[in-house]
């Protein structure tokens, strides 16, 4: 009997998986530690578990090939560990099409939580800040542009990621004034910039009079489309509007031109996040669901 090989997600190739997030390799590691992730690999389909304490991350994922697979098969598999386990079979991260497939073959009592959709937009809409929809973001680019007509943007490289590693710790000394609850956060940004390289991880940081002001980590998820995982500023310049020209660096680099969208990753049900994503009006949404199989 076929049974899956768990272990710890290590640097894996990104491969042509899906726009979600959630099928970023990079992300996979990053967040291993979160989410307690196990992965495992069989005939070129990887399988994902996640144990987290929520049960929208407590559960499988769907399986991900770049090549046609026996869907029937690969759940029979889960079911199987899911056994091993002493568990139900369980299910997270599922998107409308993935729900759709699992639906076919196994009967799942299906939740969403709003705060798993994730936002997409088209990256030619953050290249040019076109239409009336986004003249507000537009406005307050141009705003800081005026303010700070020297600021310089830089694709970064190795050498730039302690400049970029000084944002974050700024921006997070602010946000938390002293609590602890931000150390694990940062320490997936401290990782991010140990395996730069390994992860595939590219990123752009911004400097105003020389000093670093904002950063942002991205890498791409597909052929269609790159995902945003962090974002940070100094907080004296996130008020000019630094973030909405990190974003149009981004995406009207010519390195980034053939990508189609920009994916922001979920809200997390944090309202303040929730409209800020908004406020750049996504194209669409990846929404998400978890569910448990009961016999």
């Amino acid at each position: 009997m076929l049974k899956l090989d768990w272990h710890e997600p290590k640097f894996i190739s990104q491969r042509n998986f899906s726009i979600a997030s959630d099928t970023s390799t990079a992300n996979l590691y990053i967040l291993r530690k979160k989410y307690n992730t196990e992965v495992a690999e069989l005939n070129g389909i990887l399988f994902r578990r996640y144990n987290g304490s929520n049960l929208n991350r407590n559960g499988y994922g769907f399986p991900l090939s770049d090549k046609n697979f026996d869907l029937k098969a690969a759940i029979k598999l889960l079911k199987t560990d899911s056994v091993l386990r002493g568990e139900n079979l369980r299910f997270c991260l599922c998107d409308e099409e993935q729900r759709a497939e699992i639906d076919k073959i196994i009967s799942v009592d299906w939740n969403s939580f709003d705060g798993d959709s994730e936002y997409v937009y088209k990256r030619e809409d953050f290249a040019r800040f076109a239409g009336r929809k986004l003249r507000a973001k537009k406005n307050f680019f141009n705003r800081f542009m005026k303010i700070y007509p020297n600021a310089q943007f830089f694709q970064i490289t190795t050498e730039h990621l302690p400049d970029a590693f000084k944002i974050a710790q700024q921006w997070f000394a602010e946000k938390y004034k002293g609590e602890q609850s931000f150390q694990s956060k940062l320490e997936s940004i401290r990782e991010s910039c140990d395996n730069w390289k390994n992860l595939g991880l590219k990123g752009v940081i911004a400097y105003i009079g020389g000093e670093p002001a904002a950063m942002a980590f991205f890498s791409a998820v597909n052929t269609k489309c790159i995902v945003i995982y962090i974002v940070h500023a100094v907080p004296k310049f996130i008020s000019s509007g630094i973030y909405p020209a990190i974003y149009r660096f981004i995406a009207s680099t010519e390195e980034n031109s053939t990508y189609e969208y920009i994916n922001l990753e979920e809200d997390l049900g944090f309202l303040n996040l929730r409209r800020s994503k908004e406020a750049y009006y996504p194209l669409f949404k990846i929404k998400k669901y978890y569910g448990e199989v009961f016999n």
